[in-house]
């Protein structure tokens, strides 16, 4: 993407290179990303945060695979562009991953198992040497699997009897599944990754002769998930309303979202029963975060305006009145 040779606002440069969405354009704009010049002064935090927020989390309420690409396209376009005009390469992210590895004994214990960086993989091909051959001799290796194995002291064909029950063997699915979820694109890879997960199950289950007993009775045990997912994925699916209702009075920010699901108000109805105080503490807590990521003064002007109106709707709904907001 060429650098737009005349000042425009980063809306106006979104829409000419055909990667404009609304969501993308708050998050930036909360960034302090006003116009594209200002992604010269972009860091790779920034960018790993609006990332996160703009696709990561995105893509789970997106229900259309077309959709979720289409996003992604965006997102690539716009860190593409950023890199070319803050010169930081894509290279330095895996050694800042590795640096963060370099942690005390009790650090690593408390990491996820699939902390997937160059220095991890090495050292779990390394420990799961006997394990790697076992699996590429079976057609079911995959650096995922191993890694979650590994983890779990199962190292090499002998070990796999460790694996002792239906619950053990469904964590290190889950596991894999979880690890593997970012990176498949399409039905086709997430069938292969199934495909390779049965055949090291027959493996296991001809090693240890356990069975399939009550595996479809414990489905619904099985499909609980972390509580953080479990959030996740309410939220997503529970503010609907919420979020439409917002977008349509132009009152929508994403903290601002985030905190009144924390709060339980899932739709616009629920702001009936928010009394003063408890509308105080939402609109404190985030100013309180928004200005955390606002550098630049007329952003921040712009976040008040915004939770000013959120409180004039606030009032229609709850009938409450008074002064305005407290800073």
């Amino acid at each position: 993407m060429a650098a737009p040779k005349e000042p425009v606002t980063l809306k106006a440069w979104m829409k000419k290179e055909g990667i404009f969405d609304n969501d993308l354009l708050t998050i930036l704009t909360e960034q302090g990303i006003e116009t594209p010049d200002n992604f010269k002064e972009y860091t790779q935090k920034q960018f790993d945060e609006f990332k996160r927020r703009g696709q990561v989390e995105r893509a789970k309420e997106l229900k259309d695979q077309k959709a979720k690409l289409q996003l992604e396209k965006k997102v690539t376009k716009i860190e593409k562009y950023w890199r070319a005009e803050s010169g930081i390469k894509s290279s330095s992210i895996k050694k800042t991953k590795s640096k963060k590895k370099v942690k005390s004994e009790d650090d690593e214990k408390a990491a996820p198992p699939l902390a997937n960086s160059a220095q991890a993989q090495k050292d779990a091909l390394e420990k799961g040497a006997g394990l790697k051959k076992y699996l590429q001799k079976n057609q079911c290796f995959t650096m995922d699997l191993l890694m979650v194995c590994v983890a779990s002291e199962v190292c090499s064909e002998e070990d796999i009897t460790k694996i002792d029950s239906n619950e053990a063997f469904d964590e290190i699915y889950r596991q894999v599944k979880v690890a593997r979820q970012k990176d498949l694109k399409d039905s086709a890879a997430k069938k292969r990754m199934e495909n390779q997960m049965t055949k090291f199950e027959k493996l296991w289950r001809g090693k240890t002769g356990i069975k399939k007993t009550s595996i479809q009775k414990k489905t619904k045990t099985k499909k609980k998930k972390h509580p953080k997912d479990a959030s996740a994925e309410d939220m997503a699916a529970n503010g609907a309303v919420l979020k439409q209702w917002m977008r349509k009075n132009d009152v929508w920010e994403m903290a601002l979202y985030n905190e009144l699901m924390a709060q339980g108000i899932t739709d616009p109805e629920g702001l009936k029963d928010v009394d003063t105080k408890k509308f105080d503490d939402i609109v404190r807590k985030v100013r309180v975060e928004r200005f955390n990521q606002l550098k630049d003064q007329k952003a921040r002007q712009r976040a008040d305006k915004l939770l000013v109106k959120f409180e004039k709707e606030w009032r229609k709904k709850s009938g409450i009145k008074s002064t305005s907001i407290k800073k």
